[in-house]
């Protein structure tokens, strides 16, 4: 008796360890993570139903009819076979409609009446796989039933929208609008854009050097800024694209003066244990068949309590986020110090967790999608001291060193970096130039007298 115990109890930690790293995994995905997950399980789990789209990815007669054969083992496994090829061809593709959801959720909703609304639907459906609106304002007026007025207003509203280029009418549109949103508009480089894109594509930079009167030096730099941009704002196909567009974990809203966080998932109820296979489970007299769906049903719970959690912990964190950032998000001013170990604190849960739950999430608030971990303040050391900089901080310190230094030696993004160290500020590199990039100044050898 006291073996079986121990036996018992050993299976019950086990299986505690495997529900705790379950929970983890889950925790630390991001929106795009947990979709791909979401659908890698429904290929490979029978258990795991998708009840999305108009009659889901089985309909009622084909369960009934699936179901009046008799069962044995060898026929439900060809089924599985067959099955999988099945879901393979009808996996939904839910990515794009999570865009249009991010698209709407951009736009104040109290600032738009109901025809609007309409009106933003239907030009977020015609949007071209590139994310161009490539359809004419007119034949927009007409197939919407709205004034021409109306509809060019529409568009000069999304073109707003991030990513930044998305419902341009072509690809310079494109480049222009998100270089006017870095500020860059009349630059050297817009000016390419704007009179030379063609000889860019073929690369005639001496004809740019000689029609802009620059070296070619100049006009490599330029393109190389160019070649930054993103020339397909609505790109979800191409894998590890670098510009592929993020989508929101959490939308922030406010409803009736509060800020509200509701997270970006609303697709995860699509996903159901399959009830056709628990009838299955249930009836069929073949054991090996009922261990097969007992654990793959145990999956599917494992992963539901997983989503559950990380659910509850995203909104928690985010609330309590709001509630010390309430004037940041109002506008009023800048993040207030504000570490993750103090949040996880309050909440009574461990640092650790909030760092995986923060890890690679992005929320959509007015002021544009922003990575949850910059809403957190650094523990940065300073001999003996300890000091909360969050990273508006380090961007206004940035700001400063590089307004008063020698505009003939200006400073390199390593010098920025020393700099900060001995503030007692410790970043990397990369991060210092990321700083930069945000604030709209260029690189050193562009500001370079």
């Amino acid at each position: 008796m006291m073996k079986q115990g121990f036996q018992l109890n050993t299976t019950q930690k086990l299986k505690m360890s495997q529900k705790q790293m379950q929970s983890l995994n889950i925790l630390t995905m991001d929106q795009t993570q947990l979709l791909e997950f979401m659908q890698n399980e429904y290929l490979e789990n029978p258990m795991l139903e998708y009840t999305g789209g108009q009659d889901g990815v089985y309909g009622a007669d084909d369960i009934s009819s699936r179901y009046e054969h008799a069962i044995t083992y060898e026929k439900t496994y060809e089924e599985l076979i067959e099955e999988d090829d099945k879901r393979r061809r009808d996996l939904p593709d839910t990515e794009p409609e999570l865009v249009k959801k991010t698209l709407l959720y951009q736009l104040p909703f109290q600032d738009f009446t109901e025809k609007q609304w309409e009106l933003f639907n239907y030009m977020i459906d015609c949007l071209d796989e590139t994310g161009f609106f490539t359809m004419s304002l007119e034949e927009t007026a007409f197939k919407a039933h709205v004034t021409l007025q109306e509809a060019e207003r529409a568009l000069d509203i999304l073109k707003g929208l991030e990513p930044h280029g998305i419902f341009a009418r072509d690809l310079r549109e494109c480049l222009l609008i998100q270089l006017d949103f870095k500020g860059m508009k009349g630059t050297n480089t817009w000016k390419i854009v704007e009179e030379y894109l063609e000889d860019v594509a073929k690369g005639r930079i001496g004809t740019i050097s000689r029609g802009l009167s620059l070296s070619t030096a100049q006009v490599r730099l330029c393109i190389q800024q160019i070649a930054h941009l993103n020339p397909r704002p609505m790109n979800f196909v191409a894998a590890g694209d670098k510009n592929k567009y993020i989508i929101p974990d959490i939308l922030l809203k406010k409803e009736q003066g509060v800020w509200r966080a509701e997270l970006n998932d609303g697709w995860i109820e699509n996903y159901q244990i399959n009830d056709y296979y628990i009838r299955i489970m249930k009836e069929s007299q073949d054991e090996e068949l009922c261990l097969y769906f007992q654990k793959k049903l145990d999956r599917v719970r494992l992963i539901q309590e997983g989503i559950r959690q990380r659910r509850q912990t995203l909104i928690d964190i985010t609330t309590a986020i709001v509630a010390h950032q309430t004037a940041f998000f109002d506008g009023n001013g800048l993040l207030a110090p504000m570490t993750m170990a103090e949040l996880a604190g309050e909440l009574n849960i461990h640092a650790s967790t909030v760092s995986r739950a923060a890890k690679g999430k992005y929320i959509q608030c007015r002021q544009g999608t922003l990575l949850l971990r910059d809403l957190f303040s650094a523990a940065v050391s300073s001999g003996d001291d300890e000091a909360a900089v969050n990273a508006d901080n380090i961007k206004d310190m940035i700001s400063r060193l590089i307004k008063e230094e020698d505009r003939k030696k200006p400073l390199s993004d390593q010098k920025i970096t020393n700099a900060l160290k001995e503030k007692g500020i410790h970043v990397s590199r990369r991060a210092v130039a990321k700083y930069r990039e945000a604030l709209g100044i260029k690189g050193s050898f562009e500001r370079k007298l």
